[in-house]
């Protein structure tokens, strides 16, 4: 089952996978990057890490901070996983050059101007935790008892990935 939802931890897991991204990528150009299948993927591995800490973060906190595309960067992690035979080179290439610096300051200033004690005890942040924990089990003893990942996705409002990892 997947931990309690840290919405500080998150954000350090994305502001870490932009690191490594921008630190592997700095002297490549879209040739280089994709003629190395393995440096390719790697990055493309720190991208998917960029988008399951970006899902994981809470609504209150995305919802705090609407600045930043959460629902975009989501769906890109969601096309590289479900869509990983077909991953477009110049989509990875483009999010590299523009979107990485841009989101990497605002996660940084994210982490820096929150009280992340104070945060973890807000109402909203505890309440969220614990529907989305009450969730969890529940959609847990859906699939002991047999129904199918769509059926358990209507009920809890969950979405396929979470429920496929039950």
């Amino acid at each position: 089952m997947r931990e309690p939802l840290k919405d500080r931890e998150r954000l350090e897991h994305i502001l870490n996978a932009i690191d490594v991204i921008l630190d592997k990528s700095q002297n490549l150009t879209y040739e280089s990057l994709t003629a190395d299948k393995v440096q390719f993927g790697g990055i493309v591995y720190y991208t998917l890490i960029i988008g399951e800490a970006a899902y994981n973060l809470t609504k209150v906190f995305k919802r705090k901070y609407p600045t930043t595309n959460w629902t975009e960067i989501e769906r890109m992690r969601h096309n590289l996983v479900h869509g990983y035979y077909n991953v477009d080179p110049e989509i990875v290439w483009s999010v590299i050059q523009n979107d990485l610096h841009p989101l990497r300051q605002q996660v940084s200033r994210y982490l820096a101007e929150i009280d992340w004690d104070a945060w973890e005890k807000t109402e909203f942040v505890i309440k969220e935790s614990a529907v989305h924990k009450n969730l969890i089990q529940t959609a847990e003893r859906m699939k002991n008892r047999g129904y199918d990942t769509e059926e358990i996705c209507k009920i809890t409002g969950l979405n396929r990935d979470e429920i496929e990892r039950l």
